[in-house]
C-alpha cells in the first residue's frame, strides 16, 4: 500500500497544488477553551493529529501549505475540542508506533477501520466512506454495476486495492494495468479502455481534471475510514467519537466531503453483523 499511495500522490500533485490554496487550518486562536487536557492528550492546549502527507486528496503539501480531507476533519475536531491543531506527517504503517509513543494523539491517514483494529489501536469513529468505484464518460453511460464490466475494457492502477478486487472477481490479467491512476484516466480519455476502477475518493478528486469523466457506480462494498487513538485512551476516544457525531449531525463532514470530492454520491456499506 505505501508504494501505491506514493504513485497516487505523484499523479495528483498538480491538481492538489490548485486545490490547496487557502485550505490550511487556522492555529493559535486566543479564544479557544480546551475541553480536555493532559494526560488525555500529550500537550496542554494542543491536539497532535497524524496525517499521511503523501496521499492527496486526504493530505498533502504545496508551497508549505498543508491541506486535504484529513486536514480539514482534524481541524474541525480540534476546534470543537477547543484545542490548537498540530499536524504530524505519519505514514499509515507507522500509525501504532506514533500513537503508542505519544508522538500523536489521534491518527487519520485515510485509514480503514479494519486496519485500525489490525494495528491493535482503537477506532474513535468514522468520517468518510471509501470503496472501489467505476469511472466512465457520463455521456456514454449513466450507471454501471460489477456485472456490466465483463464486456468492457477496464483499466486500473497496478497494485491498488481496486486492481486486486478486479482480478479476484474476473481473473488474473483482466484489467489493463497502469502505473498511476492518472495514467488510467488518460487511457480512458484516449479510448484505450471503456472504464476505470479506482478508489471512489481518489478517483472523484482526480476525475475533476478530466472533462466528462465521473463516478458511474460502486464496484465493491464501502469501507469506513476512521480516526484512531491509542488503545488505552478511552477518554480521548469518547471525546473524538462525540465530536465526529456532532460534525456529522451539523453537516460539517458533508461540507468537507463536497469540497474535495464534488458530487460523489454516498457509498453503500454492508450492514453490521
Amino acid at each position: 500500500m505505501p508504494r501505491v499511495r506514493h504513485l497516487i500522490a505523484s499523479a495528483l500533485a498538480l491538481m492538489f497544488a490548485v486545490a490547496v490554496s487557502g485550505c490550511a487550518p487556522q492555529t493559535g486562536n486566543p479564544q479557544l477553551e480546551p475541553r480536555i487536557s493532559p494526560p488525555v492528550i500529550a500537550a496542554e492546549g494542543v491536539l497532535k493529529a497524524g496525517v499521511d502527507l503523501s496521499y492527496p486528496p486526504f493530505a498533502g503539501t504545496d508551497d508549505d501549505k498543508t491541506a486535504g480531507i484529513d486536514v480539514d476533519v482534524a481541524a474541525a475536531i480540534a476546534e470543537r475540542l477547543g484545542l490548537r491543531l498540530e499536524l504530524v506527517d505519519v505514514p499509515q504503517a507507522e500509525m501504532a508506533e506514533a500513537l503508542n509513543s505519544g508522538r500523536i494523539d489521534i491518527m487519520l491517514g485515510a485509514t480503514p477501520i479494519t486496519d485500525v483494529v489490525l494495528a491493535d489501536v482503537s477506532s474513535a469513529g468514522s468520517y468518510l466512506i471509501d470503496a472501489p468505484a467505476i469511472f466512465s464518460f457520463t455521456s456514454a453511460v449513466s450507471t454501471l454495476t460489477v456485472e456490466d464490466l465483463s464486456g468492457r475494457r477496464v483499466g486500473s492502477q497496478s497494485g491498488s486495492q481496486s486492481f486486486w478486487e478486479l482480478e479476484s472477481e474476473f481473473g488474473e490479467g483482466f484489467p489493463s494495468s497502469y502505473e498511476t491512476l492518472r495514467g488510467a484516466f488518460e487511457a480512458l480519455v484516449a479510448g484505450e479502455v471503456d472504464v476505470v476502477v479506482a478508489s471512489a475518493a481518489v478517483g472523484a478528486y482526480l476525475a475533476r481534471d478530466f472533462d466528462g469523466v465521473a463516478f458511474s457506480g460502486q464496484f465493491a462494498p464501502g469501507v469506513p475510514l476512521g480516526v484512531a487513538v491509542r488503545k488505552d485512551a478511552t477518554e480521548l476516544e469518547t471525546e473524538i467519537r462525540s465530536m465526529l457525531d456532532a460534525l456529522a449531525a451539523d453537516g460539517t463532514l458533508d461540507t468537507i466531503r463536497g469540497k474535495w470530492l464534488g458530487d460523489l454520491p454516498q457509498l453503500d456499506v454492508p450492514p453490521a453483523g
